[in-house]
């Protein structure tokens, strides 16, 4: 190839071909992930809201803003103890603060800020996926996989993780600076890209000025999304890792480079220690400590569902997901067994060459974090490029893009090839269309719980006491919802119980009042805190049941007895309140098949 470089004519239509990728991309997005611009805020959403609202712009001001009241703050449990989940993301969240301010707190255009940092993430990974070599055909269908996979709905579509898409656009634009910085080899030979590089792509880019840019701009970005989200802290890992297949030997400068990487996460660790007032790491069942018998089986398995979750869509589902899977374990580490058979074939096909080696190290590197803690749908989305790396690799395979010469029967398994992937994209469009319906199911349930206590009757007034008997999971965040949709404050929500399925009672259920101080309330079929809400409660509280039977439970102004259970878990519970609970300034709602909040009052009080 001349060294005079591409002509201008094809380096435009390069750039064109390349703009049109991108903005495809931000076009398939859009109409798969719209539908959140109507959804508003849903659970942590409301704390974030309300906590930004309140914070100054300080360092110590956003990172006191960085927390969730889970228990005690934002409802009162009976059955778990007191807690705040304490964070360290003073980025995040002021640059939340600032789409905030920018759009008069309007969550629709916050939902829109989401969907542009899924973008740009979209977008960083084409440039990614380019720079190891993939054709912009090849790169374009694996960002537009990536931008479709059913595993990312919730980070999408969810404002509380717009702090993980930001941590991915961090550290991808981290990455693409490294790249240039060290002349990450270039393993397509194409005419495509030919026109892109003015060099042979063996010799990947000329040194001189600029790379102590690219170097400081790559600190830069890791500085900023360690400021995201704690699991940017092995990123210095991920990249050394990468570094002996590097052929390029810069010396000094890349040793420079990497001790501002450790020096820049010990700033960050000494920092969020100083604020946090210690490592405030949570306990169980948010996390799993080291130190806990179980935890290097609860390790492997979150390994093992995660990538179930990326190579096979497996919805990631909080409290309930790991322990279906574990009931089968044949079917459970049988396909994470064939994933990491994937993965270790990748890495031994491509031994010798520098991509091979990027995608399992960063899927496996940066999920490596987030393993002992609660799982999580968002957990998967920085480890997802990784997996779009992978695939990229698979693919490149599959079309014989790695073959020296054109092989026997390359011109029919392209096609095949092509449209197969063509029918991956549809599958993942479909899935995440469905997978999105759950997730606005979940916003419709707590909306319509927060219409109800707003219905009621008696009216609610500034500081009343909220008695919610059956409420759903997801309406957790009842309290900050009803106070930002009616102006409220300071009102105080104590479940008497959950609803024993996520969503909502689905099992005929009964309130009996003994008196105008005791209520009972049972469920027939299914069993109050039992199955994986039993084993969230015995995890937090250390006791096997949330109560037993000779041992009633004293909470605040009202005591808790065990009356009926069974081995499928407890049928039926008593309340006796000190004083009645619908006095003024209290209510008492119950939830059942047929309300999801309706306030009630003893029968005197109703024929009154």
């Amino acid at each position: 190839m001349s060294a005079v470089g591409p002509h201008p004519a094809n380096l435009r239509a390069a750039r064109l071909r390349g703009a049109l990728a991108v903005v495809s991309l931000g076009i398939l997005i859009f109409s798969l992930h719209a539908r959140s611009l109507g959804y508003g805020l849903f659970m942590d959403d409301h704390a974030h809201f309300q906590q930004l609202r309140e914070c100054d712009w300080s360092l110590a001001g956003l990172t006191d803003a960085c927390r969730l009241e889970l228990v005690g703050g934002i409802a009162e449990l009976w059955w778990m103890p007191e807690f705040t989940l304490r964070f360290f993301r003073p980025v995040a969240f002021g640059l939340m603060k600032l789409t905030y301010t920018l759009v008069d707190w309007n969550p629709a255009a916050m939902h829109a800020a989401s969907l542009l940092w899924h973008w740009v993430v979209c977008a960083l990974l084409l440039r990614l996926l380019r720079r190891l070599g993939a054709s912009l055909a090849l790169s374009w269908w694996v960002a537009a996989l990536f931008a479709l996979h059913p595993a990312h709905v919730a980070t999408v579509q969810w404002i509380a993780v717009q702090s993980e898409l930001m941590v991915t656009t961090f550290l991808l634009s981290a990455t693409l600076c490294y790249a240039r910085f060290r002349g990450w080899p270039e393993s397509e030979t194409s005419a495509e890209r030919e026109i892109e590089v003015s060099a042979p792509a063996h010799q990947g880019f000329t040194e001189g000025r600029g790379t102590r840019g690219w170097a400081a701009a790559s600190a830069a970005f890791f500085a900023l999304a360690l400021g995201c989200r704690e699991n940017a802290i092995v990123y210095p890992l991920v990249i050394l890792a990468l570094e002996p297949f590097v052929t390029r030997r810069r010396g000094r400068p890349v040793v420079l480079l990497h001790v501002v990487f450790w020096g820049t996460a010990l700033l960050y660790l000494a920092a969020r220690w100083h604020f946090l007032e210690g490592a405030a790491l949570p306990p169980r069942p948010y996390m799993i400590p080291p130190g806990a018998p179980d935890f290097l089986r609860y390790v492997a398995d979150k390994t093992c569902y995660y990538l179930l979750g990326e190579f096979f869509a497996v919805p990631c589902v909080p409290i309930g997901g790991l322990p279906y899977f574990r009931a089968r374990p044949l079917v459970f580490y049988g396909l994470a067994l064939a994933v990491a058979a994937l993965l270790v074939a990748l890495c031994v096909r491509h031994r010798r060459r520098f991509p091979g080696l990027i995608g399992p190290v960063w899927l496996l590197g940066t999920m490596t974090p987030v393993l002992p803690a609660f799982e999580s749908p968002h957990h998967l989305y920085l480890p997802g490029i990784g997996w779009a790396v992978c695939a990229m690799l698979v693919l490149r395979g599959m079309l014989g893009a790695d073959a020296p010469q054109p092989t026997a029967g390359r011109s029919i398994r392209r096609p095949a090839v092509w449209a197969g992937t063509g029918l991956s994209l549809i599958v993942f469009g479909v899935a995440t269309h469905f997978y999105g319906l759950a997730l606005e199911t979940g916003h419709r349930v707590e909306r319509r719980v927060v219409e109800e206590v707003l219905a009621a009757p008696s009216g609610l007034h500034d500081g009343d006491t909220l008695y919610m008997a059956n409420l759903p999971i997801i309406a957790h965040y009842l309290g900050p919802a009803v106070e930002q949709a009616s102006g409220l404050r300071d009102l105080r929500v104590v479940p008497l119980t959950w609803a024993p399925r996520v969503l909502r009672v689905e099992t005929p259920a009964e309130l009996t009042w003994v008196d105008a101080r005791t209520i009972d309330v049972r469920v027939a079929h299914d069993r109050f805190f039992a199955g994986s809400f039993g084993q969230l409660v015995a995890q937090a509280t250390g006791r096997p049941s949330a109560i037993e039977r000779d041992s009633p439970i004293r909470f605040a102004e009202f005591r808790v007895e065990l009356m009926e259970r069974d081995e499928q878990g407890i049928e039926m519970l008593r309340f006796t309140f000190d004083e009645p609970p619908t006095r003024p300034g209290s209510h008492l709602f119950w939830g059942s098949t047929r309300r999801w909040a309706a306030e009630v009052k003893p029968p005197k009080a109703r024929d009154e």
